[in-house]
């Protein structure tokens, strides 16, 4: 009997360690951090570049580029493994103990998915891939963040104006992306690596304590940025029409016309009224000076008008009395036939009154023209140039012969305004130009944006097109990763017809070089 107790209770323990183990294997589940890692891998791994398997429980904790603390997962860097897919939300996003997620230098494409439920992420690494859409907002949620870096990718849109919510931020690298619009203001005390090159910011830079801190090099290759910061001054004048050059004196009340205001991404043009100053006897005293003056130049020029006009009117006399008495017609009348005589000097007098009119209509169609919108191709007035200057206009871009902007007229038409550089287009004259434009604007294609209308006055000269929303060629071309793509090959071969009839329409209206390259505009 003193024997069979202790046998008793090794044989109740051999009992329990069984039963326990039974039940293990029968209630075993694999671990929440490794489904999440295969979810991951099956959307984001199309080539089964990563060998992970789950063989025991914490076999997760080995795989390549894993590392765990306490059977959690703590650092995930899957760098360079030449990774093909999406990012799949609620994959790699639930491993809540996660310090470290490094995808760089993959081929991961489509949005970036949710990511706040990692609140202890210090360090993000997404660079050189694929990603586009928008900046993530769930990223301004990650407040441990230290290090972020979205560089190299096709992210577009806006920054966040509150992107200094990451206060802990120390480097913030958002270069070679598609990013717009104006840069926010950043206020990141202990930021040391910063860069948003390679973008498409507009606007001048803040005078931030935090971006001062940085070269032009953080800065390049923005070429509409601006400011103190990169010593490049930002010109406030009206997209269209410098103040001097504008061809309206006045405009409606309300709309201010020098100030610019950013207004659903573009800029409002509008004209400030002086104000009103107490003038002191001096500023009388140099006014009537200036008057007086302008009073004297006024009364000078009107006597060399004068003068000018007498002499043009005595030479119109001259040539009148050579075509009466026939000194310069190529037919010559007999002395005695004063029949004949009558007759030329009618005709004489025939031919003086229609090169009048010719000249007259010649002159009042200028006039009509000059200073106001010409339209193409027979299409009627739908607006005016003075409601052309009161829309809102987002700059597109620039170009070799001018600049294109997006207005927004008040009746909420969009139309692309194109305005030439008057220094590259000055050898052309303005009979010249309007010939070409009738010419050009009369031409039809399906990948030819066709001219709505046009304007010259005073130096400046504008051409309207209909907005098209499509992108620009140069986009859609070189954002082509496959070279032998349908759309590639649809560029090159299917658009050789329209490149052929643009030469061909070119060469027989012998239009000039600027006018020639402002006509290939393609509609895709």
């Amino acid at each position: 009997m003193p024997l069979g107790n202790p046998l008793l209770l090794l044989l109740l323990l051999l009992l329990t360690t069984l039963a326990t183990s039974q039940l293990e294997q029968t209630t075993y589940l694999p671990p929440l951090d490794a489904v999440s890692i295969l979810s991951f891998k099956s959307k984001a791994d199309l080539d089964n570049k990563l060998f992970y398997t789950l063989n025991e429980r914490f076999d997760y904790c080995q795989w390549q580029g894993i590392k765990c603390a306490q059977g959690r997962v703590v650092r995930a860097v899957l760098q360079g493994f030449g990774l093909r897919g999406t990012f799949p939300p609620f994959t790699l996003s639930r491993l809540d103990q996660l310090r470290v997620l490094s995808l760089q230098n993959n081929s991961l494409s489509g949005p970036i998915p949710d990511l706040s439920p990692l609140f202890n992420l210090k360090s993000l690494f997404l660079n050189r891939n694929s990603f586009s859409a928008s900046f993530p907002p769930s990223i301004l949620l990650l407040h441990r963040l230290t290090i972020l870096d979205l560089s190299y990718n096709n992210l577009a849109g806006q920054l966040p104006v509150n992107l200094s919510s990451l206060d802990r931020l120390n480097s913030l690298q958002l270069e070679f992306n598609q990013f717009n619009g104006a840069l926010p203001s950043l206020d990141l005390r202990l930021l040391v690596f910063f860069n948003v090159s390679g973008n498409n910011l507009t606007g001048p830079i803040p005078l931030t304590p935090t971006l001062s801190r940085f070269d032009t090099s953080s800065f390049s290759l923005n070429p509409f940025l601006c400011g103190e910061i990169i010593n490049k001054a930002c010109k406030p004048r009206s997209p269209f029409f410098d103040s001097s050059a504008s061809p309206t004196a006045s405009s409606p009340a309300g709309v201010p016309f020098g100030q610019s205001a950013q207004a659903g991404g573009g800029v409002v043009v509008s004209i400030t009224p002086p104000s009103k100053q107490k003038h002191s006897r001096s500023g009388v005293v140099l006014g009537f000076t200036v008057g007086v003056t302008v009073l004297v130049l006024s009364l000078l020029c009107f006597v060399l008008v004068l003068v000018k006009k007498q002499k043009q009117e005595r030479h119109a006399e001259e040539e009148k009395e050579q075509v009466v008495t026939g000194t310069t017609s190529p037919v010559r009348t007999p002395s005695n036939n004063p029949a004949m005589q009558s007759q030329v000097g009618e005709k004489g007098h025939e031919i003086i009154n229609t090169k009048a009119k010719e000249g007259l209509v010649q002159q009042v169609r200028k006039a009509e023209k000059s200073g106001s919108l010409v339209f193409c191709g027979g299409k009627t007035q739908v607006y005016t140039l003075e409601q052309l200057m009161r829309a809102s206009a987002e700059l597109l871009g620039r170009g070799t012969i001018g600049t294109t902007y997006k207005a927004v007229l008040d009746n909420q038409l969009i139309v692309t305004v194109k305005r030439l550089d008057a220094s590259k287009t000055a050898i052309t004259s303005s009979d010249v130009f309007e010939r070409h434009m009738d010419v050009v604007g009369a031409l039809r294609h399906p990948n030819l944006v066709p001219i709505a209308a046009y304007f010259q006055a005073k130096g400046e000269r504008l051409v309207i097109f209909d907005y098209q929303p499509n992108g620009s060629l140069f986009n859609l071309i070189h954002g082509i990763t496959l070279f032998f793509s349908p759309f590639f090959l649809e560029v090159c071969l299917g658009r050789t017809t329209f490149l052929l009839f643009l030469f061909l329409i070119s060469s027989l209206f012998e239009l000039g070089p600027h006018i020639r390259y402002m006509v290939f505009l393609l509609n895709f």
